[in-house]
């Protein structure tokens, strides 16, 4: 299995399109159109995606059997997510899949950037230096 959602992106005849975040591991939260919600609901289901809240919106992702074969992108306090991941909004009364607003976009890629694995480790490098007497 791919960790990769670069082929949600292709073209579509449906014009159901919705705006994400999507991080590839190693790499910027960079903004994607995916032209039909239908391809993302079908990768999911035959991908065995997991849906995570992640504070007012979601992260579509590896489930945990395929995190264990994948290098970390991003950590959070108590997990990390291995592999590539899409930052998403879900209505949840409609059940249906939105576009992010501008905010959304840019505070999220903000976050991610933080929590990155790249951006993490040299950060801890950095405070292991101060801690030394």
């Amino acid at each position: 299995m791919s960790n990769n959602y670069e082929d949600l992106f292709t073209k579509a005849k449906n014009k159901n399109k919705i705006r994400v975040l999507y991080k590839k591991t190693g790499k910027s939260p960079r903004v994607r159109i995916i032209p039909d919600v239908q391809i993302l609901k079908r990768a999911i289901i035959t991908r065995k995606l997991d849906i995570i809240p992640y504070q007012n919106v979601f992260l579509i992702c590896n489930n945990q059997k395929y995190m264990q074969t994948s290098k970390i992108n991003v950590v959070f306090d108590f997990f990390h997510i291995s592999g590539d991941l899409l930052v998403v909004q879900i209505d949840r009364e409609k059940r249906e899949f939105e576009n992010l607003s501008q905010e959304d976009i840019a505070w999220y890629t903000s976050d991610l950037m933080y929590r990155s694995f790249n951006e993490i480790i040299p950060k801890i490098k950095e405070n292991k230096k101060q801690w030394k007497m």
